[in-house]
């Protein structure tokens, strides 16, 4: 076959016309075999043969790369998805039943893993916070913004929301109540032996199932049912509260708020941190409406 070439070129001057270096180009053979390799004079008719060139030469890059590190696993994991989408073939079209016209790339499609063992970028918990736009539908109320303010922004509010909603308690009531009592200290002991951050005693843990009143969750649950249980039995939050504080004999014993100033400044303080806290979950309830409205426009 060289030969033959040879034997044209040194006819050119009958037969063709020789671009400039063409004796260069032409002459040249691989050093594999004796086969002749194509010169590079030659004319770009059109955009497709650019393309054409520029496919073969990420083809050839993307399988080389690939035969390179074939011993791993990283040849199915960047290899293909990279050549595939290099060389302008969607990946969907390799699932289809559809074969690609490049032997070496359906060998290495045919051995690509389940779909049930592939490598997953994103954790289902992940896309199901982030990349699901069904994922929260709650409208924005006022017993939501309540319930992310505790839940954000009240040390131990998540317990306290949810023990005051159990018992038909205002949470802002319940935080108030833990406030005044221990100031959220979970560990603290009176001098009557009252423990933990509603400052219980054991007998009454005892009686409402709470075996350890250090605890957060048993001794707001506890306290949570005691003040129910005094709201329902003297139908008043004063009256209850002061029963709280000074205990239900004196209530009797008074026929209302007894006249000891600790008592009387507890009922104030509680009612005060009450309103405190009802004030700041409507000023973050009228912020967020705000915000929603500006995004919705």
């Amino acid at each position: 076959m060289w030969r033959a070439i040879s034997d044209l070129f040194t006819r050119t001057g009958k037969l063709v016309r020789v671009l400039r270096n063409a004796q260069s180009m032409i002459g040249k053979r691989t050093r594999t075999s004796r086969e002749w390799k194509a010169g590079a004079d030659y004319r770009i008719i059109c955009d497709c043969q650019r393309h054409a060139r520029r496919q073969q030469a990420l083809w050839r890059r993307s399988l080389r790369a690939a035969s390179q590190f074939k011993k791993s696993g990283a040849v199915l994991l960047v290899g293909l998805p990279l050549a595939l989408g290099m060389a302008g073939i969607p990946m969907e079209g390799t699932t289809d039943g559809a074969v690609p016209s490049s032997p070496a790339i359906a060998s290495a499609v045919s051995v690509r893993p389940q779909r049930a063992n592939a490598f997953r970028i994103f954790t289902d918990k992940v896309r199901t916070d982030f990349l699901d736009p069904q994922h929260d539908t709650r409208t924005l109320t006022l017993e939501v913004t309540k319930e992310e303010f505790f839940r954000t922004r009240v040390p131990y509010g998540s317990i306290i929301y949810r023990e005051a909603t159990k018992n038909q308690l205002a949470p802002e009531l319940v935080a108030a109540v833990v406030e005044a009592e221990s100031d959220f200290r979970p560990r603290l002991i009176s001098g009557k032996n009252a423990q933990g951050l509603m400052q219980i005693v054991p007998s009454t843990g005892e009686l409402l199932g709470a075996g350890n009143l250090f605890d957060p969750e048993q001794n707001i649950a506890a306290g949570s049912k005691y003040l129910k249980y005094l709201i329902d039995r003297f139908g008043d939050l004063h009256l209850a509260l002061a029963a709280y504080n000074a205990g239900e004999g004196n209530i009797e014993k008074f026929g209302g708020v007894p006249p000891f100033p600790e008592t009387q400044n507890y009922v104030q303080r509680v009612s005060s941190h009450t309103r405190w806290y009802r004030q700041r979950v409507r000023e973050s309830f009228l912020a967020s409406s705000r915000i929603s409205t500006t995004y919705t426009r």
